[in-house]
């Protein structure tokens, strides 16, 4: 596992212990077209799609600290953009800000973490949060994209899972059509000003369909 493995074997154990007390999170992954929103089975090489995670507390109790890992296999068949997500924390939506971020690099857990604690320390019945993530697909072959819920209360020395999701998609070759034109670059800048705001309208166009 990518995971520390002593991590790991204690969440799950506390997961089983404590099954009867927490109940009914969920959460789910899966990739989508830029620009069409709809779900992707093979995406070109240097392609860009968006990564969705959507994470629920649709039980009774009150989750403490939730997070949510999201990693890739092959690690790098897929980069991740950071600088360019945007959460949607019950319908109040954010862009990432690097000195203060949602989502972000872990080198202890060895993955991505979509750190919903970041809006309130606690995720109440009904509450949800959504991740958008652009990315870039590097490499050809099965890709996929896998999410872990957690909470971490307090009184206890590691995460509890609650619920784990994945997707996978294929990577392909595709050919590249001649350009009768050159086109000028965008100064430096403005390509994150425009992904969030097409990030921003998928969220109104198609994200909202995802909700019970």
């Amino acid at each position: 596992m990518r995971k520390p493995a002593a991590i790991f074997l204690m969440a799950i154990l506390l997961t089983l212990s404590l099954a009867g007390a927490v109940s009914a999170q969920e959460v789910d992954v899966f990739v989508e077209d830029m620009e069409t929103g709809e779900l992707v089975d093979e995406a070109c090489v240097g392609s860009e799609v968006l990564v969705n995670v959507w994470a629920f507390n649709d039980g009774n109790e009150t989750l403490e600290d939730p997070a949510v890992l999201v990693y890739v296999e092959p690690e790098m068949a897929l980069l991740l953009n950071p600088d360019e997500a945007v959460a949607d924390f019950n319908g109040n939506v954010f862009i990432n800000d690097p000195f203060d971020p949602f989502f972000y690099w872990d080198d202890d857990f060895n993955s991505w973490v979509f750190w919903i604690g970041w809006y309130d320390y606690f995720m109440d019945p009904d509450d949800y949060a959504g991740l958008f993530v652009p990315a870039t697909v590097t490499q050809t072959g099965e890709i996929t994209v896998y999410a872990e819920f957690y909470e971490w209360p307090e009184q206890f020395e590691f995460p509890i899972l609650l619920a784990e999701d994945s997707y996978t998609f294929y990577g392909i070759e595709c050919p590249v059509e001649p350009s009768a034109a050159t086109v000028p670059m965008q100064k430096t800048g403005t390509p994150l000003a425009v992904a969030a705001l097409g990030i921003l309208s998928l969220i109104g166009g198609v994200a909202y369909s995802k909700l019970r």
